[in-house]
């Protein structure tokens, strides 16, 4: 194990609390009840999602939404974003987007409600992947019996709202007791610390019911963990492995520093440091990522008015903006940066535990703070809008029409009435939502007018706030959700610890969890965004020694090309600026692994520096500088003309014989450079 690793477990055997706080009471409940102690349901299981914006059920009470166009007929005109990559301009990586997955899955879940209650997308005429007239399957989402008659439909969160770890320990007391060993107030695991496999061997009373939409292993084959959708995809299946073993690590420490702690003592106690890490490590490094400027203003402690509850705009559609910035594959690499394996389509990752169990979770977790997530806008990658838990006709499915006609089935609000609900002006105009001519065009032509456009469309296809990653009413959404979670949770971390906790709490970042819990050394600080650069510049060398001095004039318009260390293939080229100065970075094709800087040489230019070596890239915030290129011009030879039918040449001293002339000439040309 490292030492960085070794002095952040010897910081929190050092800081580790063992009372906490004077509350009413000490221990959060495993459902959310009684976290308000005046409104004990507030942010609890089973609650109705909360509104900003009025509904627009088609009949004023639970009809879905209409007079819009077919959501797949939407997707295939403004969502697809084809074979090529779009990478996030403000350095994403793709933790950034697992990251928001796991803790979304902490957060809200709506379970379908019963078979008859379908809502099916039919595939328009012309589609290049579904057969045109079928039917993609939707199930309406479950709601609360006691509206959608005299009042409008309001649809049930199943989890708590509090960012309280339920998908690492549950949101029922019963699935929370099977995930526990009852010793040492441990989770269970299986072979290799992997998370426990959900058989009759692990679970004597019962398996779990878990998700397995791939049916690609048995139910009896899958990871179990506190939520049901543990499974869907092999990088978060890794992060939840990456908690349980962190909250094992945390018990372990516990009862080894108090032995007489009983279980439930030191599982409650590693638990609520687990919680106050979560919450450290969202609302300190990943909030502030995506965000940038527009994020959230300071904690000032717990507000008992203020209700944590999920809003349907925020779970239905406003927290849905990471299926934006999904790649679409899925890479296990090396501590080193370096491939172990052969990369596997996103479509093959989905409900696949076969792949981790294989290869383990820290090849995972190396690539997705290794590779750059896909920028935030209004299109997304074809594993996940056509080959979604399967090719086409054979489980295939377009999450992108899928979140469209969720929004529809919730009744929620157009776009230019969410934008009001959250204190945003009306737009009046398509060219107010978006500068890009192409996707105004396509919106106009899809919905007329700008109040009829779906908010999950509306509010992607926005421009970026200065210095953040989302649109404006993105921000607004998120800004509203986490805010309410922080402060309207009385177990806060910040209000149930202190001191030298408190301090060790809020530093603790994702980089330290996974560099305590896997053999990964090679992290950037902030595992959110990725970012790699390698420069120099192009010089003439006057002095002709391969060292640039000061009066070394860069030189414009030299041809570079950025070189894959081990194929030796181009990945991209570049042109040396006014100055002579150039970059390659991950816009560019560059991330971890081996490269090499090449310069195309014009006729008659000789490189004077060293041939450049193999550059290792292992880890983000990685920037080669100074990887320069002196040039000389290679000087023509004096006239010599030649003499026809003479075996010698014009001119040359003594007149010499053909088979001198070849060593004057390199003596020349060396005397000359």
């Amino acid at each position: 194990m490292a030492k960085s690793s070794r002095h952040s477990q010897r910081a929190i055997l050092q800081f580790l609390p063992l009372e906490r706080r004077d509350l009413p009471s000490g221990v959060r409940s495993i459902d959310g009840t009684g976290n308000n102690l005046a409104h004990p349901t507030w942010g609890s299981t089973g609650v109705e999602l909360l509104r900003r914006a009025p509904t627009t059920y088609a009949d004023g009470l639970s009809a879905p939404s209409a007079g819009r166009p077919n959501p797949r007929e939407i997707s295939n005109a403004v969502v697809d974003q084809g074979t090529d990559d779009v990478f996030s301009r403000r350095g994403l990586a793709a933790m950034a987007y697992v990251w928001g997955q796991f803790i979304d899955h902490d957060l809200d879940l709506t379970v379908s409600a019963s078979p008859s209650q379908s809502f099916n997308i039919t595939v328009p005429a012309g589609d290049a992947y579904f057969t045109p007239g079928s039917s993609m399957p939707v199930r309406r989402s479950a709601y609360n019996p006691a509206t959608g008659t005299t009042n409008a439909r309001q649809q049930v969160n199943s989890l708590s709202a509090f960012l309280d770890g339920s998908q690492i320990y549950g949101s029922d007391a019963v699935v929370a007791d099977k995930l526990r060993t009852h010793s040492g107030g441990r989770l269970k695991s299986s072979v290799g610390d992997m998370l426990p496999i959900n058989d009759a061997t692990t679970f004597p009373t019962g398996p779990l019911t878990l998700d397995n939409n791939a049916h690609i292993v048995p139910d009896s084959e899958l990871f179990a963990a506190g939520d049901v959708r543990v499974n869907e995809n092999i990088e978060l299946t890794s992060l939840h492995t990456l908690f349980m073993r962190e909250h094992n690590r945390v018990a372990d420490h516990i009862h080894l520093l108090h032995p007489n702690l009983s279980d439930e003592a030191v599982y409650q106690k590693a638990r609520a440091w687990v919680i106050g890490e979560l919450e450290a490590i969202t609302y300190n490094e990943w909030l502030p990522t995506i965000l940038g400027p527009a994020g959230l203003n300071a904690y000032h402690g717990y507000l008992p008015h203020v209700n944590p509850g999920i809003a349907n705009e925020f779970s239905t559609a406003g927290f849905r903006v990471g299926h934006s910035m999904l790649g679409d594959d899925v890479e296990f690499l090396g501590d080193d940066g370096l491939e172990i394996t052969e990369q596997v389509p996103l479509s093959a990752a989905f409900f696949n535990p076969i792949l981790l169990a294989d290869f383990g979770i820290d090849s995972v977790l190396k690539y997705v703070v290794s590779d750059p997530a896909s920028e935030i806008d209004n299109t997304i990658v074809n594993s996940v809008r056509n080959f979604l838990f399967g090719p086409p006709g054979a489980g295939g499915f377009d999450l992108a029409s899928l979140n469209i006609q969720r929004g529809r089935d919730h009744g929620l609000a157009d776009y230019n009435s969410a934008r009001v609900a959250y204190g945003l002006p009306a737009v009046t105009s398509f060219a107010q939502i978006t500068s890009n001519a192409a996707l105004r065009q396509e919106l106009q032509a899809l919905y007329g007018t700008v109040n009829n456009i779906d908010l999950w469309v509306g509010m992607l296809a926005e421009n970026h706030v200065p210095g953040g990653n989302t649109g404006p009413l993105v921000a607004r959404i998120m800004v509203d959700q986490f805010t309410r979670i922080r402060d309207g949770d009385r177990f806060w971390y910040e209000r149930t610890y202190s001191g030298a906790a408190l301090h060790q709490l809020r530093n603790t970042t994702l980089a330290d969890v996974i560099r305590r819990n896997t053999g990964l050394v090679n992290l950037q600080s902030n595992v959110f965004t990725f970012k790699v650069s390698i420069s120099g510049t192009v010089f003439h060398d006057r002095n002709q020694n391969g060292i640039r001095n000061f009066n070394d004039r860069g030189i414009a318009g030299r041809t570079l090309q950025l070189i894959n260390g081990i194929g030796n293939t181009v990945i991209d080229t570049t042109v040396s600026g006014p100055r002579g100065a150039y970059s390659f970075d991950v816009l560019d094709g560059l991330g971890v692994g081996r490269f090499l800087i090449r310069q195309v040489l014009p006729t008659g230019v000789v490189e004077t520096t060293p041939a450049q070596p193999i550059l290792a890239i292992q880890q983000g915030d990685t920037f080669i500088r100074h990887v320069n290129f002196g040039n000389a011009h290679v000087p023509p030879l004096p006239a010599m003309p030649f003499q026809s039918g003479s075996t010698t040449f014009a001119n040359l001293p003594n007149g010499s014989s053909l088979s001198s002339f070849a060593a004057f000439q390199q003596e020349y040309l060396v005397e000359m450079l």
